[in-house]
């Protein structure tokens, strides 16, 4: 009869092992999925940055007149020699609706487009595209001054921010990612 007890204990003291092995070995899978997304929504993040230092730079280069054409909260437009052929180029950023985005099932996802003139691209697939306009003396510039030129030919520092999630959550959570950046274009001067 004692045989029969070690036997039944061993065997309930074995299954509780394989059950916490089981469960670690779940929780390993999640971290590492988790990592994997959260890697994949950075280098989304940090894609998008990329392509917003390259143009916010040059934003009015070689541009004589008004070099900021349109200021908004979520979207810009403005006048420069983007590749430097003497010619004027308009570029502009603005973000999409989310029903453009209803594959995902992140509800909050847009698309930040990039449009050079007439051509349309996409720079990235983000849940935020919010840009603040400041005067040299760094005074927040208000959205409704900024319908009129003059005030736009106030603008010396813009700062953004970009907030990026998962297009899917894990453990119902979608690891936003923001990122902030502050640029004083030497043609705004």
């Amino acid at each position: 009869m004692s045989d029969l007890i070690e036997l039944l204990g061993s065997i309930v003291i074995a299954a509780y092992i394989i059950l916490i092995i089981l469960a670690l070995n779940l929780r390993i899978n999640d971290s590492a999925t988790q990592y994997y997304q959260d890697t994949f929504n950075q280098r989304n993040v940090i894609s998008a940055a990329n392509i917003l230092d390259y143009d916010f730079h040059k934003i009015g280069y070689k541009a004589s007149s008004a070099k900021i054409v349109q200021a908004d909260s979520s979207s810009i437009k403005y006048a420069s020699d983007y590749d430097n052929t003497g010619t004027m180029d308009t570029i502009s950023y603005y973000l999409s609706s989310t029903s453009t985005m209803s594959s995902t099932k992140n509800p909050r996802d847009k698309l930040l487009y990039r449009k050079v003139n007439q051509t349309v691209n996409t720079a990235s697939v983000i849940t935020r595209f919010y840009i603040q306009y400041y005067d040299s003396l760094l005074n927040k510039l208000s959205y409704s001054s900024l319908t009129n030129p003059t005030n736009r030919a106030n603008i010396r520092t813009i700062r953004v921010l970009v907030k990026s999630e998962l297009a899917d959550s894990v453990s119902t959570n979608y690891s936003p990612v923001e990122w902030r950046k502050e640029y004083r274009p030497r043609n705004l001067k």
